[in-house]
């Protein structure tokens, strides 16, 4: 692994500033937000504001983005039963990898530039890779080998399970 990775790091050159910057999906004149066109049948759960789906292009099996069904950008754009439902919503998700027994940890991110979409990545840090802490998580997940397709799709069967256990709004 450490050879794996020392070959993956370089120094890259700070690109100019581009300004304006290019629309993302789901802005105006970007491309079209994949996330208004997935529906529940991708998903672990869903309700009627909320889809949980798996992250199956991770290489740490166990992931789930956590989206809105509206499209709005932020958390902040949301009205506050939004808000307040997402804070249940990322707590039964936790609770759920957590029960999965692979995981120290859940990091969970919310990044902005690629989708014009709010969604939450919740990432399992594997039980015993410490060196795969804090910041570094999402960096690794790129250079870990992808666990088998049957693997992936196990574990999505028991976060299912996990999460319908939870008291969520429907």
């Amino acid at each position: 692994m450490p050879d794996l990775i020392a070959d993956a790091i370089a120094a890259i050159r700070l690109e100019d500033p581009v300004i304006p910057e290019e629309p993302r999906e789901g802005e105006p004149g970007g491309a079209p937000c994949s996330y208004c066109a997935a529906t529940d049948a991708e998903s672990v759960w869903a309700n009627s504001h909320w889809r949980a789906m798996p992250r199956h292009w991770s290489s740490i099996p166990g992931g789930v983005v956590l989206l809105s069904k509206a499209h709005v950008d932020t958390l902040g754009a949301m009205p506050a039963q939004r808000q307040a439902e997402f804070g249940v919503i990322a707590g039964a998700v936790e609770n759920a990898i957590m029960s999965l027994g692979a995981a120290a940890r859940v990091h969970m991110y919310r990044w902005g530039d690629g989708r014009a979409h709010f969604h939450v990545h919740f990432i399992p840090r594997p039980l015993g890779r410490r060196q795969l802490s804090w910041r570094y998580l999402p960096f690794y997940e790129t250079l870990l080998p992808r666990p088998a397709t049957e693997e992936m799709a196990r574990v999505s069967e028991r976060l299912a399970l996990a999460i319908s256990k939870a008291d969520l709004p429907s």
